[in-house]
């Protein structure tokens, strides 16, 4: 609100993507709407894990196309210093909490999603877990209580399938790399990334992330990555971006946008 001086207490819809809510209700999105006193507005968290943000994405683009909302508000949150096991240090060295937020309103000239895409290996759920109800999945007993990552498993995971999904995704768009500015993956850590990139078709100069400075921050990581480009003055009205969230699940989801302010 600061930052471009706009309102949101007439947003008809809040967005929270986030797998460390304080409550399992009310939802984050509920309390949101009361702590800015939002008299209309539908509220509604949701949880894929580091793909969070970018689903949240995608669905507030729906729901702005389908001319039933006009403005949403995105946000990616996570605390996760209240789910890792310090005791662990192959995970709690990599954690970090933060929070993000994006605003879009319909513009039916122009639009800022160019296009998307999303998927699930459930199979690798096994993989990255927090337990609740059941301490049991697919028959394997679980840890209970904490973020559990199979850090191996996630990386390689990751780099088979993600370059491969971004080439998809440019396709879909009927752009080629040299045309996105900027590609902000989910920043689970650099050495992924860079893996990630040189299978891919973006290098590292022109990729933004956040994990060298807030940590890994699950939903939270692209939409920091976002604040700091802008902050340091290389993201620009009209470029495009390409975002690309992927975690536990193992979920991953995809957008092409085009940065308006």
């Amino acid at each position: 609100m600061r930052r471009y001086g706009v309102t949101v207490q007439d947003v008809d819809m809040i967005l929270v993507a986030t797998s460390t809510p304080e409550y399992a209700f009310p939802s984050t999105a509920s309390r949101v709407q009361s702590k800015f006193k939002i008299v209309s507005t539908g509220a509604l968290d949701l949880n894929a894990a580091c793909a969070g943000f970018v689903y949240a994405l995608q669905l507030a683009d729906g729901l702005l196309c389908s001319g039933a909302y006009r403005k949403v508000l995105v946000i990616g949150a996570e605390t996760l210093s209240k789910i890792t096991d310090y005791t662990d240090r192959t995970t709690c060295v990599l954690f970090g909490d933060g929070a993000g937020a994006i605003l879009l309103e319909r513009d039916e000239e122009s639009p800022g999603v160019l296009a998307s895409i999303s998927g699930t290996f459930g199979e690798g759920g096994i993989h990255l877990y927090k337990t609740a109800l059941s301490e049991q999945m697919d028959g394997t007993d679980l840890k209970s209580g904490c973020l559990v990552q199979n850090g191996r498993e996630i990386y390689k995971w990751a780099i088979r399938n993600i370059p491969e999904g971004v080439r998809t995704l440019l396709s879909k768009a009927n752009m080629n790399a040299e045309e996105v500015e900027w590609f902000v993956p989910h920043s689970a850590n650099l050495r992924m990334i860079e893996g990630i990139n040189e299978r891919g078709p973006f290098t590292m100069d022109r990729t933004l992330t956040s994990v060298e400075y807030r940590g890994n921050t699950s939903a939270a990581s692209i939409p920091l990555a976002l604040q700091l480009a802008v902050d340091e003055g290389r993201l620009q009205a009209g470029d495009h971006v390409l975002l690309y969230g992927f975690g536990g699940g193992m979920t991953y989801a995809g957008s092409i946008v085009r940065w308006t302010i």
